[in-house]
């Protein structure tokens, strides 16, 4: 029988990085469809998204060592707070100017949030083995970053093209507020003779210092040899570059590029909501003892790194966007298999688990800065608006054949 007592002790730790994903990715569709209708170019929208991302790529560290000094609950509750003001300042901008000062803080938000939330996810006591609770992480945060270009797309009108920016500031209050009620419940609890199921937003360490916890049912993978974990670990950082590199053209540039392709904005929606389902289904086969076959194995990773780079070929090709909608789920797969070999070979069997879990992100997080910034140089050229889809499935090649290289120079080893 279903106990909401009993789901929200287990799942509302993950509620923050759903919250989260949704409000950013609303504000990043948003701003995509509305610089069109300013009538920005693509160049000026890649470099505006690169100029925000480098912010967090570069802040990432620091500001999550802050919280580290002043505790969890306060760093996460102003990066809510901040991004509620710049999503309810963004509908005043009418300028380039605007948005070059407004946006940069839009990267800041996400530097103080995520750190934080992942150190405090890590010091969560209990929760399942390291695969179960990157399993749910995963689940809640691309089921947010799903949902929040499907709201956008649908909400999005010509007349009146600020309304996402007011839901996102909205969602972002209400979870500052679920942060602060969370904490406070949390102190609360340790302060009770009954010990409470999770620790406070406490001082900590990143991600990376999640220790796996076995389970019965689900025993931890043998560590395979240092150089053969390292060769996959390279692997899965590149992959998961190219994957990243590629979502942050869909995500951030194709709505205006659609939008001026004359695309419905509701069809694009449908198309990340295709994207977002299969990759959250293919986050919850990963999550179970079964996707283990595929742990230190080169051909799915390599596999699916084919299969997307074809699907964007097909996304140039094809002229009836319907039929983009089978290519939009095998990118999302891809991305699925990609981010969860990086974050689980950056974890799995590692003495220096933080420094390796900040390295997937700041590798994650310059393919996010550099796909928008070259994709709207690209599109914005003799090529034509479809020319970043292309770029995507050659990085995505190039990826491949350096994966290739290092496999090829790593020798056949036996596990």
């Amino acid at each position: 029988m279903f106990s909401f007592a009993a789901f929200r002790r287990k799942y509302s730790a993950y509620l923050p990085a759903l919250l989260m994903d949704f409000c950013l990715s609303s504000i990043l569709t948003n701003t995509a469809f509305y610089s069109s209708y300013l009538h920005f170019s693509s160049t000026f929208l890649g470099t505006l998204i690169a100029i925000s991302t480098a912010f967090f790529v570069i802040l990432a560290v620091p500001l999550g060592r802050l919280s580290d000094r002043v505790g969890r609950a306060r760093v996460l509750c102003v990066a809510c707070l901040l991004l509620a003001v710049v999503s309810f300042i963004l509908p005043l901008c009418r300028r380039k100017l605007h948005l070059m000062i407004v946006f940069p803080f839009v990267g800041i938000s996400q530097a103080l949030f995520w750190p934080a939330y992942e150190a405090w996810l890590a010091e969560r006591e209990g929760g399942g083995s390291l695969i179960t609770r990157l399993m749910i992480f995963n689940l809640f945060w691309s089921i947010g970053i799903m949902v929040g270009p499907v709201i956008s797309s649908y909400l999005y009108r010509g007349s009146n093209p600020i309304i996402p920016f007011y839901l996102a500031g909205v969602f972002s209050l209400f979870n500052w507020a679920t942060i602060y009620f969370q904490s406070k419940s949390h102190q609360e609890g340790q302060n009770s003779p009954v010990k409470s199921p999770l620790p406070p937003f406490s001082k900590g360490g990143w991600r990376g210092d999640l220790e796996p916890v076995p389970t019965s049912d689900q025993p931890l993978l043998p560590k395979p040899s240092p150089q053969l974990q390292d060769a996959y670990l390279q692997i899965a950082r590149i992959a998961n570059f190219a994957s990243w590199f590629s979502l942050g053209v869909l995500r951030q540039l194709a709505p205006k590029l659609t939008l001026e392709m004359g695309i419905p904005t509701k069809l694009f929606g449908n198309l990340m909501l295709t994207l977002g389902v299969l990759q959250t289904v293919m986050f919850l086969w990963l999550g179970t003892a079964r996707s283990a076959r595929w742990h230190y194995q080169l051909p799915p990773l390599i596999g699916v790194q084919l299969l997307s780079a074809a699907g964007f070929m097909g996304i140039r090709f094809l002229k009836q966007p319907l039929l983009w909608a089978p290519v939009f789920g095998l990118i999302g797969a891809c991305a699925a298999v990609t981010y969860f070999s990086s974050i689980y070979y950056s974890l799995h069997g590692q003495s220096d688990k933080g420094n390796k879990s900040g390295w997937h992100e700041a590798i994650l997080g310059s393919g996010i800065l550099l796909g928008p910034f070259l994709g709207g140089i690209f599109a914005d050229s003799a090529l034509g608006v479809k020319s970043p889809y292309l770029l995507c499935a050659g990085v995505i090649g190039i990826c491949v054949l350096g994966e290739g290289f290092i496999w090829r120079r790593t020798g056949r080893i036996d596990e």
